[in-house]
């Protein structure tokens, strides 16, 4: 056995309640994991909204749910869900958020090893640290929980994200289409114009355009895809259109990827379903504003990247003194010039 591994290890933690992108970019990780403990169960610990990715996952046996802006909200309800986990008797926790909560829920886990970075407060409770630092700018976040599971595992491991679809979702979103009147042999554009804060949204009104001219150029079918609280977007985009186009906010993440794994082509912002598409090796032009590119960049050979230098880039700051100049100033052209070298990519295979 190498010095690496841990000994009797046969129930692990694996500690990632935060967003879509996380989860998925945390997969290739996990697969370490489970490749150096094949022999142990793997629970995760996430978010309800954002658990369903690791549905279909061959190396995650359970997903543990903590709803902290829901039924975990209240300090009662906290205080049974760390019993909870304190009964599971985990031999290992991973705090793979690098976050304060992540190392404080590792240690309340009794987990005899209990791992994590050593850049936030609680980080005295790991048993297990890796000590290093990074620069913004310059290393993936796949290869941040590669080189964190490598503390206590053997093996490079493989950076491919992981999202399986099950059958039931590809026939779900094959009648769907079907019902829209798009057909196998259509052009369809994926549009998700939404993201996770308003700094990372090109303008609705750059999405109209650039879809105008996918419909107009390509006889494109335009699918426009939201999350819950986006009608606005869609609505705006559909107003200024002179084409028609499908606006749909899926039921479920699972359903959101459904259908993205139907498409020819998306077109989104730095979102968690831009990580989807890239799972899903589905064709893309991925937009970013402020956010650290080099980190969170879509990983599939099929994606490219579309975003305007700034000077104070990468700042990934909510706050902005100068208006997010790098996303909504972001020229259509800029846009258009790299979906239509993509297109014409997929035109030549």
């Amino acid at each position: 056995m190498s010095d690496r591994l841990l000994p009797n290890i046969n129930k692990i933690l694996v500690i990632r309640n935060d967003g879509i992108g996380d989860l998925l970019n945390s997969t290739p990780a996990i697969a370490l994991l489970r490749e150096n403990y094949p022999g142990a169960e793997i629970c995760v610990l996430a978010q309800p909204l954002n658990a369903p990715v690791l549905t279909g996952n061959p190396h995650v046996n359970r997903v543990l749910i903590f709803d902290r802006e829901g039924i975990h909200r209240r300090l009662r309800d906290r205080l049974r869900f760390y019993r909870r986990l304190r009964r599971e008797e985990f031999d290992l926790a991973i705090a793979m958020r690098t976050a304060s909560w992540s190392n404080l829920a590792a240690l309340l886990s009794g987990a005899r090893y209990r791992l994590g970075r050593y850049q936030k407060h609680a980080k005295g409770t790991l048993t297990l640290k890796w000590r290093g630092s990074y620069e913004k700018g310059h290393v993936h976040e796949v290869d941040r929980n590669l080189e964190l599971m490598r503390l206590i595992s053997t093996g490079e491991g493989n950076r491919k994200l992981i999202f399986n679809l099950l059958e039931n979702e590809v026939s779900f979103a094959k009648g769907q289409l079907a019902e829209w009147g798009i057909h196998p042999n259509d052009f369809l554009v994926c549009l998700h114009p939404g993201g996770s804060s308003f700094d990372k949204q090109w303008p609705s009104e750059n999405y109209a355009r650039l879809a105008d001219w996918l419909a107009s150029e390509h006889n494109a079918k335009i699918l426009i895809l939201r999350g819950p609280n986006e009608a606005h977007l869609t609505r705006h985009i559909q107003k200024i259109m002179t084409h028609p186009s499908i606006a749909h906010a899926p039921e479920s993440i699972r359903h959101l990827a459904a259908l993205m794994e139907h498409c020819n082509l998306v077109v989104c912002n730095d979102s968690g379903p831009m990580h989807i598409a890239a799972a899903l090796n589905v064709p893309m032009v991925a937009i970013f504003g402020p956010t650290d590119y080099v980190a969170w960049e879509p990983l599939s050979e099929k994606a490219t990247i579309v975003r305007r230098d700034m000077p104070c880039w990468p700042c990934s700051a909510h706050k902005c003194k100068i208006g997010w100049e790098c996303t909504k100033k972001l020229p259509v052209d800029v846009v258009w010039n790299e979906v239509a070298r993509k297109v014409s990519g997929l035109s030549s295979n």
